[in-house]
């Protein structure tokens, strides 16, 4: 039995225990008291069940989040399944500082499986998951368009905060695409446990922006731009189980985006210091690894 067959089936606890009294279901996860008390030593047959009972419980109880049954290898193969069909966006970053990779539909796409580790790639972008034990996947409601999945991890899981200043991380060995591969890679600074925000550069823009380690953020952004303008470097953005990788144009100020992947870095709105939107019905204690948005 290899690593992916060893992991148990997940629980839709979502850590938000409040019993509906009236209907005898959990607000968290739509489970009854019963259903709660009996879980561990349930068989396949009893949880699937209950699983497929969930959604339509959710819709009842009015809940803006409950948890799906992805986990491991059936985890993976949903992601897969979304970007090989070209059906929406994965978002990865925190709140102004993300990257956004999808698949243009015919667009060639390269997908690679080793055990719990999924990469899928395009010549523009690519998307690297390690379906670990703690990253859960969350429908979230939203008015007037279709569920979100987020791909998260519980605060636990998150991992340190990162730089608060331009930080050197030495030569990128686990480059995804092919531009600038083991080059130099900096951390923009974002100081950020949810995610990290990185340029990879070549050996030309490399001292341009080593010259500035050190800078605050906000300050070594407005000095670098110019720079990683003239370049539109491969940026990097990494949260936890997740890396995403974007070689596109870089617009200017004021400039639009390019169709497809593509990456925002905005001041006003990082200052805000939302790790996610702040109107995504994420439970709390949760940190965002990734966010579908359907086309």
């Amino acid at each position: 039995m290899n690593a992916v067959e060893k992991l148990r089936p997940a629980s839709p606890c979502i850590g938000a225990c409040l019993l509906d009294a009236a209907r005898d279901l959990c607000r968290g996860c739509g489970r009854t008291r019963g259903e709660i008390a009996l879980w561990g030593s349930a068989d396949e047959t009893t949880r699937r069940r209950i699983w497929a009972e969930l959604p339509d419980r959710a819709a009842a109880l009015g809940l803006a989040a409950r948890r799906l049954s992805w986990r491991g290898a059936e985890l993976l193969d949903e992601v897969e399944r979304r970007f090989a069909g070209s059906s929406g966006t994965f978002v990865v970053g925190v709140h102004g500082a993300v990257a956004e990779v999808l698949r243009d539909p015919g667009e060639e796409y390269e997908a690679i499986r080793d055990g719990l580790t999924l990469v899928l790639r395009t010549r523009r972008a690519a998307l690297r998951i390690e379906a670990l034990p703690h990253l859960a996947a969350l429908e979230l409601k939203r008015p007037g368009g279709a569920p979100l999945i987020a791909l998260a991890v519980r605060e636990g899981h998150a991992g340190l905060a990162g730089p608060s200043a331009l930080a050197a991380l030495g030569p990128d060995r686990d480059a995804l695409l092919p531009r600038d591969a083991g080059g130099a890679r900096f951390d923009v600074g974002l100081g950020r446990a949810a995610a990290r925000f990185t340029i990879r550069c070549s050996d030309a823009l490399a001292p341009r922006i080593a010259a500035h380690c050190g800078t605050p953020w906000i300050e070594g952004f407005s000095r670098t731009a110019a720079a990683v303008l003239s370049e539109s470097p491969v940026r990097v953005v990494e949260a936890p189980c997740v890396r995403a990788e974007v070689d596109a144009v870089i617009p200017p100020p004021g400039g639009r985006s390019p169709d497809g992947p593509h990456t925002h870095l905005l001041p006003d709105l990082v200052g805000l210091g939302f790790d996610a939107p702040p109107t995504l019905p994420l439970p709390e204690g949760y940190v965002l690894s990734a966010l579908f948005h359907p086309a």
